[in-house]
């Protein structure tokens, strides 16, 4: 924000600056040119000497400063569409002024209104160059974590979270969602003990000072639960279900207190009740009894299965009893889409959740489809699944 203390000064230098410009561009437009005189022999060649250019505004500090007020006022009462042309103009008008590092942040704030993600994170980037040391790249820097996450540039994300940690004086809440959105960035490039150790530190001054105990926890803890959500669905996904071990029933297991822990911290994601993070954890739940579903379905016929009524038994029974987890993903599918259109929320995650919404309701028809065609009745299914359910000695 501009300084008005600072104004009168600012004016003054301005004005002599251009009323010494004046004064030169009179003297040069009305005296007569002297001659040039011819270089002697054999002297050597002059070379034209290089000015950095300098942009001159054809406003006073004054004005500019009027101009930016009145972008403010319109910010402040949420007119996105007028207020951003207004900081844009000041930036073009003054890049190096007094109102040029304010009107990049508060037209990014603009554009941001508009859901122009592209514009803003721009802005924010300039104000970063070109500003470093001015009191609102702070702000800048975590509304453009914010923004990389949002878009899912997660490399970006990375490494802005790496210019927050570095910040002298963070707040605890701050580091808590710096070392967040940075596990969150580096487990979505796969980089899976990284993520787990910044989330390891997130969670450790969550402890420790026992924040969101009481009540809906502040949003800056859902990216903290929604990485280590992603943690251990990644670790979860890892475990194979084939080939089948000796040991299929532990692995089993393993896979499915995975799913358990993966949806408990997706399930924590939520509680802060931000419709973004609510729509990504959803999907992210329902997808991982989505993929579950896929993997347990590839389990092949056992042993004992060698004839082929024995087989088609064998494949009844596991899509009776596994057709549970596409019911489960399909609610879950259904509740993330209704979040969108409860809220407004638009983000990807809501076309992801209402794309596997259909994709599960086809999978639910094939499963009928396939269950008809077998030469079993569904109780003959039930008592073939009660055996598979016995631990095999």
């Amino acid at each position: 924000m501009l300084d008005p203390s600072r104004a009168p000064a600012l004016r003054r230098r301005l004005s002599l600056g251009l009323s010494t410009a004046l004064l030169g561009l009179l003297t040069a437009c009305s005296a007569t040119p002297a001659p040039v005189a011819p270089a002697a022999p054999g002297a050597a060649p002059t070379h034209p000497v290089e000015v950095a250019p300098m942009v001159v505004s054809p406003f006073t500090d004054a004005e500019l400063e009027g101009r930016f007020e009145k972008a403010r006022s319109l910010l402040l009462a949420e007119k996105y569409r007028e207020a951003a042309p207004e900081f844009d103009a000041l930036v073009r008008l003054a890049p190096d002024g007094e109102t040029a590092a304010p009107s990049l942040y508060n037209g990014a704030l603009a554009h941001e209104g508009l859901g122009e993600r592209e514009a803003a994170i721009d802005r924010y980037s300039q104000l970063l160059q070109k500003f470093p040391q001015h009191a609102t790249t702070r702000g800048a820097l975590f509304r453009l974590s914010r923004l990389d996450g949002f878009l899912e540039r997660w490399s970006d994300l990375v490494t802005v979270t790496d210019k927050i940690l570095a910040l002298p004086d963070l707040s605890v809440i701050e580091a808590i969602e710096a070392h967040g959105a940075r596990g969150l960035g580096l487990i979505e490039q796969n980089k899976v003990d990284e993520a787990s150790r910044e989330v390891g530190l997130a969670r450790d001054m969550i402890e420790q000072h026992r924040i969101g105990d009481a009540g809906a926890p502040p949003v800056e803890l859902a990216t903290v639960s929604f990485a280590l959500g992603e943690v251990r669905r990644n670790k979860s996904e890892k475990i194979a279900l084939v080939p089948v071990t000796p040991n299929f029933s532990d692995v089993l297991e393993q896979r499915c207190q995975g799913l358990l822990d993966a949806q408990n911290a997706y399930t924590d994601a939520m509680r802060s009740f931000d419709a973004h993070w609510s729509a990504m954890a959803g999907y992210r739940v329902g997808q991982l009894y989505q993929t579950l579903h896929r993997d347990v379905m590839a389990i092949p016929p056992t042993a004992k299965s060698d004839t082929l009524k024995k087989k088609q038994l064998f494949e009844g029974a596991m899509r009776l009893r596994y057709r549970v987890l596409l019911e489960k993903g399909l609610k879950t599918m259904e509740a993330t889409v209704r979040i969108g259109q409860r809220t407004g929320e638009d983000s990807a995650w809501i076309h992801r959740a209402d794309e596997a919404k259909h994709d599960i309701e086809r999978a639910l028809e094939d499963e009928k489809t396939a269950l008809s065609k077998l030469p079993f009745t569904e109780a003959e299914l039930t008592e073939a699944l009660e055996k598979l359910k016995k631990p095999v000695p």
